[in-house]
């Protein structure tokens, strides 16, 4: 019970991140951020379609093809964070004031909040779904490769199809820009949480 309140909490604190990025950066500055969130963005652009709404329907195929590669536990950790961020995303964060200046700095921000967010998340034992469940699955094969540089590479290939929606060079760019800074602050803000939990190990040790 411990375990599930501490994962709620980081769920929605993680949550907060990962959607104020997306509501208040990246669909103010007209770029795709990467991953499901991307592809959903732009269904949002495209046909107005609620954020969220996109990010449910777009994660279940993806929820078919990956739940036995990464077990029921870590699916129902991930499916209660997704229904945690999307409601976020559609009922609460939806009412934040969008950053409506420099689009490059729009996109650096955004990749620094949504990258702490991600992390939050995944080192919870949990994810948002959608390429996350691929992220996941890949690392459980190849434990060495980091969370920041698995996410780059799957998030970059939905920022590439940005070029198609926005039709603009700049939209990729900033997508780019957007992805490369959240593999970088993932990875850190990972490295900070591990070393936190160890000294807390430590600690606890200790007083034993």
């Amino acid at each position: 019970m411990k375990k599930i309140i501490f994962m709620m909490i980081y769920d929605l604190i993680g949550s907060v991140f990962i959607g104020v990025s997306i509501v208040c950066f990246a669909v103010a500055a007209d770029f795709a951020p990467g991953g499901v969130n991307g592809i959903a963005v732009m269904a949002n652009y495209l046909a107005n379609i609620p954020i969220g709404l996109a990010t449910i329907l777009i994660n279940i195929p993806i929820i078919l093809f990956t739940f036995r590669s990464l077990g029921k536990a870590f699916f129902l950790y991930s499916v209660k964070t997704m229904v945690i961020s999307s409601f976020l995303i559609n009922y609460v964060l939806c009412y934040l004031p969008a950053y409506n200046g420099n689009r490059l700095l729009a996109a650096i921000l955004a990749g620094i909040i949504a990258g702490i967010g991600y992390s939050l998340i995944f080192n919870e034992g949990s994810s948002t779904g959608g390429t996350d469940f691929i992220i996941a699955a890949i690392k459980k094969k190849r434990p060495k490769m980091t969370f920041g540089l698995l996410a780059f590479a799957v998030d970059g290939m939905i920022v590439l199809l940005s070029i198609f929606v926005f039709k603009e060079a700049l939209a990729f760019i900033y997508g780019m820009v957007y992805t490369i800074v959240t593999s970088v602050a993932l990875d850190l803000c990972t490295l900070v949480l591990k070393k936190c939990h160890l000294t807390y190990v430590d600690c606890e040790d200790g007083i034993k």
